[in-house]
């Protein structure tokens, strides 16, 4: 019997996690891409960037939100341009919402098989891919690159 509640437990979190990703995934097609490449967010309420603020340096987000609102809306190389993590994070959602439903859905244990791929070297091959980004977004920004 335990196992049973475990099971409904475990599909009920999944169907939170789907139901999460899929509201990130409808605020970001309903936001209004940025023509600079960055400050969609501003959309949301949010302040400017502190970073750009203090320093008119790109912090290691930024683009994100503009990126995410370009994928939504199926401009993928538009969203690569403006911010390439951004694309690979918007896609990883894409992936994850399926992933959550599958296992809200059928039950299968996809989360807990899925955990199991994350490792130290993940998560460094990550943080480098983070990093390069956020590069690229500061050649973007201080007009070193126009892709």
């Amino acid at each position: 019997m335990a196992a049973a509640g475990a099971a409904t437990v475990s599909r009920w979190s999944a169907a939170g996690i789907a139901a999460g990703l899929a509201l990130v995934l409808g605020v970001a097609a309903w936001l209004e891409p940025a023509p600079l490449g960055y400050g969609t967010h501003r959309q949301l309420g949010l302040p400017p960037c502190g970073w750009m603020v203090a320093f008119n340096l790109p912090c290691p987000a930024c683009g994100m939100t503009t990126s995410f609102a370009l994928a939504a809306d199926g401009r993928l190389l538009d969203s690569a341009r403006v911010q390439p993590f951004g694309l690979a994070l918007a896609i990883a959602t894409v992936a994850g919402l399926c992933l959550a439903s599958t296992q809200a859905i059928l039950g299968w244990p996809v989360w807990s098989l899925l955990l199991r791929l994350v490792s130290l070297r993940l998560l460094w091959v990550l943080g480098a891919a983070l990093l390069l980004s956020w590069c690229w977004k500061i050649a973007m920004v201080r007009g070193w690159w126009q892709p």
